[in-house]
């Protein structure tokens, strides 16, 4: 049986999650690992596949980064942050100054980020405004790291969207402890890549109706707007 028919026979036996509420002012983006060291082709990551030969096969990866997930992440921050709604910017990085706060996983994998280091620095083009909440996680879910579960009941948020990279890795793991935190949650489709794009369908299909509702950004933006809006 695939992944497909799996997630179908589930979804048949159990139900479905129903769709969030989506009222902007108990709402928050909440965006996953958006910076030069992961998801820009110049960043460690990516003078890293070069260096090894994996190139092609990551180069859409970084394309989609740059072309599909920062125009849509972007256009749901700006309007949420402008109808009374948190956006939360979550990163790879350290707080202590050695990054001895760096978890197990991290360590493994050489994701060891100083406060302050320039890979640390979010994507060009994401519209990080001073109001927002930029947080440095050292685990896959920032829920493991961060305040960020207490910052977001204290705005008394309801609803979380989540976007970033991976879709398979700390955007899946975010969803999931989101979700079991009581928070209603939206994944945003194209606000999101992974290395593969099957991974990146197969997290999808895990995780829609199951952790969270799945809706491109342009779904994201009517639902969140009082009235209709006009196709991009």
């Amino acid at each position: 049986m695939s992944l497909a028919d799996d997630q179908t026979t589930i979804r048949s036996l159990v139900g479905r999650l129903p769709d969030p509420a989506t009222d902007p002012a108990t709402t928050a983006l909440v965006v996953i690992d958006l910076q030069l060291l992961d998801a820009d082709a110049d960043g460690e990551h990516g003078i890293r596949a070069r260096e090894r030969g994996m190139w092609d096969e990551l180069e859409a990866y970084f394309t989609r980064c740059a072309q599909v997930v920062v125009p849509a992440v972007a256009r749901v921050a700006d309007a949420l942050r402008a109808a009374g709604g948190t956006i939360a910017w979550i990163r790879c990085e350290a707080q202590e100054p050695d990054a001895s706060d760096t978890r197990r996983r991290f360590r493994a994998f050489d994701i060891i980020v100083p406060p302050g280091d320039p890979q640390a620095a979010l994507l060009d083009g994401l519209p990080v405004a001073p109001e927002d909440l930029v947080l440095g996680k050292t685990t896959a879910s920032p829920f493991w790291s961060t305040d960020l579960a207490e910052q977001l009941r204290a705005r008394g948020i309801q609803t979380v969207l989540v976007a970033g990279v991976v879709t398979s890795g700390c955007v899946e793991s975010t969803i999931r402890d989101a979700c079991d935190l009581d928070f209603e949650v939206v994944l945003i489709e194209d606000g999101c890549a992974d290395r593969r794009p099957e991974a990146h369908a197969d997290a999808i299909r895990r995780l829609d109706g199951n952790f969270a509702i799945a809706w491109s950004a342009q779904e994201t933006l009517a639902r969140l707007s009082p009235t209709p809006m006009e196709s991009a």
